[in-house]
């Protein structure tokens, strides 16, 4: 299946064959950041921390951590946690811990948007799985009927229906459901979803 959206040619497609509010992802420019505050100064009452750039190597975050901590008001603080963020599109960053990961992740969402962010969530950020991105992502879609159409228009339905069904007064009523095609297709693939609607769509 093309990994990558269908947008309709033109107004003159049959009906019924158009997909649902379906076109291109419009991805906005990324700058995702994080706020990483000093655990010493935060124990103490004080608001010691730094907002730093994700979109770096790891080694470049641990040396902006490094420096925070070494301008600490508490001599020797060690510890750090990311109390916030931003351009991470939901993703939950209060755990982690581990630089190489916050830099994956960053990567990750500045090459791929949305879905990558959806692949994430649904892997909890591990760093092992989040590799497997490149080779599961099957596309995203503006919605389950959309990635049913494209479904539908990969397997070469669409020309089977036009080739069956000839009669021109016949034809445009006879449609498919995509509503149901998308509920019969899912158990085959992990569809993960966003609250606009968009989904996108991983091999299993």
């Amino acid at each position: 299946m093309e990994r990558h959206l269908h947008q309709p040619e033109s107004d003159d497609e049959e009906p019924g064959e158009r997909p649902p509010a379906f076109g291109p992802e419009r991805q906005q420019p990324r700058h995702p950041r994080i706020y990483v505050a000093d655990l010493a100064s935060t124990e103490r009452g004080i608001e010691h921390g730094l907002w730093i750039d994700a979109d770096q190597t790891a080694s470049e975050i641990d040396a902006d951590i490094a420096a925070m901590l070494a301008s600490s008001p508490v001599p020797g603080a060690k510890l750090w946690a990311v109390r916030s963020s931003e351009d991470f599109d939901g993703i939950d960053l209060s755990t982690v811990t581990d630089s190489t990961v916050i830099a994956d992740l960053a990567r990750g969402l500045v090459k791929h948007g949305r879905a990558f962010a959806a692949w994430a969530r649904f892997v909890s950020n591990d760093r092992s799985r989040l590799s497997e991105f490149r080779d599961s992502y099957i596309g995203s879609y503006q919605s389950r009927e959309a990635w049913a159409w494209a479904l539908v228009e990969s397997l070469g339905w669409h020309r089977d229906l036009d080739r069956h069904v000839t009669d021109t007064l016949i034809r445009p009523y006879v449609v498919f459901d995509y509503a149901a095609v998308a509920e019969d297709a899912e158990p085959s693939w992990q569809v993960l979803a966003d609250r606009d609607g968009t989904v996108h769509v991983f091999a299993r």
